[in-house]
């Protein structure tokens, strides 16, 4: 992914706000960092610029490494080192052939909504013929930090300072809002997998108008962004879905037909 001056005008100050506030909490130096969205290499080419949002990251780059880059003056480094897991296709390797991960989904329905209907396994083993069709699209979390659950997940909650965390955890809330996606990116569609966001927290700053439709278990909100004319479909994470009755490509199906009916990316 190339760093556009955008993409630095964006990030950069937030970044240092970030390492300045927490330069003398002290966390343990291999936790991870803060997570800034990026983009696929072709993601400036792509007909239709769509954004991908899940709830947070495992392990992300070290917060050891963001301060390095934060006191040598070079933050525009670390948007560049931590760019390259998603455009190396490290999403690959980690999803694994999970049956309902996030990346099961963003692939399928990405491939889904280029007209391919094949059922691919989402790992290493993926053809090469279809990299050229995933290297166009955005990707986000709701969460800069990774949240408790995340951690303890990792066996790594119970061993962390409490009141450090915490403390880290708020001063990123500032990363936690598409605002930053929307000015920077510019998506036409960006997808949410994560029902249990603060809204009012991720669409600070915008203007909106929302809808809820019966879709996906009666998860499924829409919400119009008229100043850039932004479509954002707002839903369950698909480890959340199975617990309401769906899996991943029941997901995609609803999600695809929903699209087509509206002609949201015919516009």
């Amino acid at each position: 992914m190339k760093i556009t001056n955008n993409i630095k005008r964006t990030f950069e100050p937030l970044l240092q706000q970030f390492c300045l506030a927490n330069e003398q909490i002290g966390i343990d130096e291999d936790f991870s960092s803060i997570f800034i969205p990026h983009t696929m290499s072709d993601y400036s080419k792509a007909d239709h610029k769509i954004f991908y949002f899940g709830r947070d990251t495992y392990g992300w780059a070290p917060i050891s490494q963001l301060m390095k880059d934060y006191s040598e003056n070079n933050l525009s480094n670390y948007i560049q080192e931590t760019s390259k897991w998603v455009n190396n296709f490290g999403f690959l390797e980690y999803n694994n052939n999970k049956s309902s991960g996030f990346w099961t989904l963003v692939i399928r329905l990405h491939l889904r909504i280029k007209g391919f209907t094949e059922n691919l396994w989402i790992s290493e083993s993926l053809p090469e013929e279809y990299y050229k069709h995933i290297n166009d699209f955005g990707w986000g979390n709701t969460n800069a930090i990774e949240v408790p659950k995340s951690l303890e997940n990792q066996g790594i909650w119970e061993a962390l300072d409490k009141d450090k965390y915490w403390s880290i955890k708020e001063q990123s809330k500032f990363f936690d809002k598409l605002i930053h996606t929307i000015k920077t990116y510019k998506p036409n569609l960006v997808f949410i997998f994560n029902w249990d966001c603060d809204e009012k927290l991720f669409l600070d700053g915008l203007d909106y108008q929302v809808q809820k439709l019966d879709l996906i278990g009666n998860h499924f909100c829409i919400y119009h962004l008229p100043e850039t004319n932004t479509k954002v479909i707002w839903t369950v994470h698909p480890t959340r879905a199975r617990w309401i009755g769906y899996g991943t490509d029941s997901m995609i199906d609803e999600i695809v037909k929903y699209l087509n009916k509206e002609k949201i990316l015919t516009e």
